[in-house]
């Protein structure tokens, strides 16, 4: 997995958000295949969709707000370009996952980078879609861990991400409180 721009396509772990990882061999063996509606299409990254994107991309409430530069610069790694994914209605970006990785136990791992679907999309399996595409983008370049980072209150999306088989990873005793509260109030973790 060397690659000229590794730097670039690694991003670090940020501590203030919640950790959760998915090993990708109980993924397979949990055979987690979805079908995109058909008023929907799974598409491929393209720079034509930039403006869509950002569009998108601050619908999703990430820090900073997004702009052309920044989208740029975060798209430039060719991995990140390939393995990332984006679902179209009316040639309109409504969801998307990146690509990325992380350095996570001393060994790079896949990461699913500001999943967001857009508000009035939200609620038919579009984010699950998407997430799965870029799994599968991790699994076929042998990637054996897939990270994400999300925040506490993101339920919706923490529900998701349990579904598709990650777990909560505690990284110290504060995150494993925010996952038990968060745990405890909304799901039931066996």
């Amino acid at each position: 997995m060397s690659n000229s721009n590794k730097n670039v396509f690694v991003r670090p772990i940020v501590k203030s958000q919640l950790l959760m990882e998915l090993n990708l061999n109980e993924f397979i063996n949990n055979n987690v295949v979805v079908d995109i509606p058909t008023e929907f299409s799974l598409n491929n990254y393209s720079k034509d969709l930039d403006k869509s994107l950002i569009t998108l991309l601050n619908l999703g409430e990430f820090d900073p707000e997004w702009d052309i530069d920044s989208l740029k610069n975060f798209m430039s790694p060719v991995k990140r370009q390939i393995g990332s994914k984006v679902i179209l209605n009316n040639n309109e970006a409504i969801a998307a996952t990146f690509s990325s990785a992380s350095i996570h136990e001393n060994e790079e791992v896949g990461r699913l980078d500001f999943v967001v679907t857009h508000p009035k999309h939200r609620g038919k399996g579009l984010g699950k879609n998407i997430c799965v595409a870029v799994i599968k983008y991790f699994i076929e370049n042998n990637y054996k861990k897939v990270i994400l980072q999300t925040d506490d209150w993101r339920i919706p999306a923490i529900a998701v991400y349990l579904k598709l088989g990650f777990k909560p990873v505690f990284i110290n005793k504060q995150s494993e409180k925010r996952w038990n509260k968060i745990i405890n109030n909304y799901f039931k973790i066996e």
